[in-house]
């Protein structure tokens, strides 16, 4: 797949837990950053072309005021692969479509983009360099249940449905390693963006 800009673009992956938004949140000091999962919720949102696309093609769980019923909408999402990759095939090219409008509309010459799922949905292409942000699993469970109220069996359950850290690194240009203090990670940020913008 082309690139989608002459910018240099650089994505930002890693399971859940590792430290992705704090990454994004340092780069947002000075560069512009996209949010993937934000461009999702907001194309499912009522009336958007995400939701109509759903709506009229899928069986989608609807609340008392048509719109998408989240929980009921992921615990699906979350048991029935088929369902999920129905799902993908419509959300996905209208999130790469929007993704390409935001970039283009950017008039910084190195963007970021926070993908979670960058390998699992095929999107690796699109990128110049990928950043992964890793952590020890017992680090990101502690993290999805202090911070995000996640069960630990419910953490588990998830990551286990993503590619491994291992994996993932393996396919990265750049490696954050997150088991340590936020200024420890923000000294890698700075290290690498330096590298990146020579």
């Amino acid at each position: 797949m082309p690139k989608m800009s002459k910018k240099k673009i650089i994505a930002i992956t890693g399971s859940m837990g590792s430290g992705k938004s704090m990454v994004s949140s340092m780069l947002k000091e000075n560069f512009p950053v996209l949010d993937v999962d934000q461009v999702n919720r907001q194309l499912i949102e009522k009336g958007n072309k995400g939701y109509r696309q759903l709506v009229k093609e899928m069986k989608i769980p609807l609340d008392e005021k048509k719109n998408i019923d989240k929980p009921a909408f992921a615990q699906r999402m979350f048991t029935d692969k088929a369902y999920k990759q129905k799902v993908e095939s419509i959300l996905h090219p209208l999130i790469v479509e929007s993704m390409q409008e935001w970039i283009e509309q950017q008039e910084n010459t190195l963007v970021f983009v926070e993908v979670p799922l960058l390998f699992e949905s095929h999107m690796e292409d699109l990128f110049d360099e990928i950043w992964c942000v890793v952590c020890d699993e017992e680090v990101a469970l502690q993290r999805l249940e202090t911070k995000r109220h996640i069960t630990r069996e419910n953490a588990k359950a998830r990551l286990a449905c993503q590619y491994s850290p291992i994996i993932k690194m393996q396919q990265s240009d750049v490696v954050l390693y997150n088991n340590g203090t936020l200024e420890q990670l923000r000294e890698q940020v700075k290290l690498h963006l330096e590298r990146s913008l020579a």
